[in-house]
């Protein structure tokens, strides 16, 4: 058994590295994280927000299962929700009667209410980066504290291939080592960039707007230089989504 557990966690280590990009590799490791605590459910949730703002959001980024589309249009707010206590006091935590327990009111799917579940930060670098949750028990009725450990144990691995899956792109982008530059500057940080797609869209921003006002554009310049970049963008994104489909329908 203990073989099989550190088989699975070095699978966690190297799961998100070998992924093009984070959102495949967590979708991959949440299956693998329920999987391997016998979970019919998990979900991986991100940190979103402006930090300079002291506001943030926990988003679901990833998950495997039969979670409701509404859990990803539905971001959890401070204070409110039982992945922030999570996230905020950076300990794990198993309920396996969330009814009886004080965190009721803070359950997002009322409708699952009697179901047991496990919530675990994911941290780095002193860091919180979310949280991640198995609920959905498929043997038994309740988690055992074996379980809760595992867990963590896959949190903790997920915090750091997190911030290994970063550096590796980060050697390969100018961009986002401008964005961590930047990022650091602001906010004093000496750890990963946040990995939530708002933020860094902020820094890339500030930092295009800054590059080319010193390069002598002016305002109407840099809106027509940021629309055309846009729309490159966009027409690239639409090339690889089109990829991805006749990749799916061949496969």
């Amino acid at each position: 058994m203990a073989r099989i557990v550190v088989d699975q966690l070095i699978g966690v280590s190297t799961l998100i590295e070998q992924k093009p990009n984070l959102e495949e590799g967590l979708r991959d490791l949440a299956g693998l994280t329920a999987r391997s605590i016998g979970a019919g459910r998990c979900s991986v949730m991100l940190l979103s927000g402006s930090s300079d703002e002291g506001e943030h959001d926990l988003k679901v980024y990833s998950h495997f299962g039969d979670l409701p589309a509404i859990a990803y249009q539905v971001p959890a707010k401070p204070h409110s929700s039982i992945a922030w206590q999570v996230a905020s006091t950076r300990k794990a935590l198993m309920v396996n009667d969330v009814v009886a327990s004080p965190l009721a009111s803070f359950a997002a799917q009322p409708e699952r209410i009697d179901e047991p579940f496990m919530s675990a930060p994911i941290t780095t670098a002193n860091s919180v980066l979310g949280v991640i949750n198995v609920s959905k028990r498929l043997q038994g009725d309740a988690f055992s504290e074996a379980d809760l450990e595992l867990l963590e144990l896959f949190a903790l691995f997920v915090g750091k291939s997190i911030h290994v899956f970063q550096l590796e792109k980060l050697s390969e982008s100018r961009i986002l080592q401008m964005a961590q530059m930047l990022d650091q500057r602001e906010t004093g940080s000496g750890g990963p960039i946040n990995p939530d797609p708002a933020r860094i869209a902020k820094i890339v921003a500030k930092s295009f707007y800054r590059e080319l006002t010193l390069a002598g554009f002016g305002p109407k310049a840099i809106m027509s230089v940021a629309s055309e970049v846009l729309g490159q963008l966009n027409e690239t994104l639409n090339t690889h989504r089109t990829r991805l489909e006749r990749r799916e329908e061949s496969g």
